[in-house]
């Protein structure tokens, strides 16, 4: 019996990076989303990387495309990134700002921003950002410092974003024109979803429209666009293959646990698909696929329509399994794998 691994495809990865080339956008990768695909970027593509812990800095080869986003930091540890070579920092409060400004070294900043106050929810999630007035003030007052080589204003957009992209609409309602002649680049943040058994695969026409539609508003105004993208480049270019190490009552149990692969499965309930999978009407057999750990909520895909013909030793692959695929040390899990391949 085989060990559970996943596969990573270069081709695939360089096809959704091309996606976001053809719209004219400049990419930073949330890093943070799969530390793999972001070692296969480094080789395969010139882009810059989102990053938002100290342990991940050395990972990235070139310092310079590196954006670090400061989560109160001092000023000897800021001092220390900045001494390995970063330059571009990424500041969501006033206080790492001020600590940041301190400095007075050559760099780019990078202002968090919400969008309007009523589009912002509280409920059990940290909100980051500052508001747009107050982005607007912090602009005016530092654009023209001489250590600041470029400013621009950063975006947070939530996960497996779906709808709310009019950011023509948020932007000439949070920037004054001021803001507007004075920034260099605007990060439009990361919220591009990727396809899972719930999500709608027809919403990306709508969303590459709106993103088009901001970059040609911005190139007006002399502003470079980005994207930041983390699942929809790290979701699609990976599988997960594992077997099924028993059957019983229309269950498969495999090879591994969700709690050493698949924990974003959990958190933001993204059931993955699974090669194979047959539509309602197909002839198959309906199956729950649980992991291996003695716990109740280990379960892949609670009702599953695949081949009747499935049993021990047979492959389950499941798709789109490369976003946020980190390990727990639950039960002494050790992390799985990855295979880089050419292609699937």
């Amino acid at each position: 019996m085989s060990e559970a691994k996943f596969i990573l495809s270069k081709k695939v990865l360089k096809e959704q990076v091309k996606k976001l080339k053809d719209l004219v956008l400049k990419i930073s990768y949330s890093y943070k989303t799969n530390r793999e695909v972001g070692k296969v970027l480094q080789e395969i593509s010139d882009c810059d990387f989102s990053i938002h812990a100290k342990e991940e800095v050395d990972d990235i080869k070139d310092k310079n495309r590196i954006w670090f986003f400061l989560q109160a930091e001092n000023f000897d540890e800021l001092r220390e990134l900045y001494n390995k070579g970063i330059r571009n920092f990424v500041v969501d409060n006033e206080k790492d700002l001020e600590v940041l400004l301190k400095l007075k070294e050559k760099i780019n900043i990078s202002l968090r921003m919400k969008f309007q106050e009523h589009r912002i929810g509280t409920g059990k999630y940290f909100v980051y950002g500052m508001s747009a007035a107050k982005i607007n003030e912090i602009i005016s007052r530092i654009k023209d410092l001489d250590y600041v080589e470029k400013i621009g204003v950063h975006i947070h957009r939530k996960s497996q974003n779906t709808s709310e992209w009019d950011i023509v609409g948020d932007l000439k309602d949070s920037l004054t024109q001021e803001s507007l002649q004075k920034i260099d680049f605007i990060n439009l943040g990361g919220g591009l979803p990727s396809i899972y058994r719930s999500s709608n695969v027809d919403v990306f026409k709508y969303i590459f429209e709106k993103l088009k539609e901001t970059r040609e508003w911005l190139d007006s105004f002399g502003i470079e666009s980005y994207i930041e993208p983390g699942r929809f480049l790290a979701a699609p270019c990976i599988k997960l293959v594992a077997q099924i190490i028993q059957k019983y009552d229309q269950n498969l149990i495999i090879n591994t646990t969700i709690y050493n692969c698949a924990l974003d499965s959990v958190l933001t309930n993204t059931k993955m698909l699974v090669e194979g999978e047959l539509g309602e009407h197909n002839e198959g057999e309906f199956y729950l696929i649980k992991g291996n750990s003695p716990t109740r909520d280990d379960i892949f895909r609670y009702r599953v329509k695949l081949s009747k013909d499935l049993d021990v030793g047979d492959k389950i692959v499941f798709l789109n399994a490369g976003a946020y695929n980190y390990t727990t040390d639950f039960f002494g899990y050790k992390k799985l794998k990855t295979g880089i391949v050419e292609d699937f």
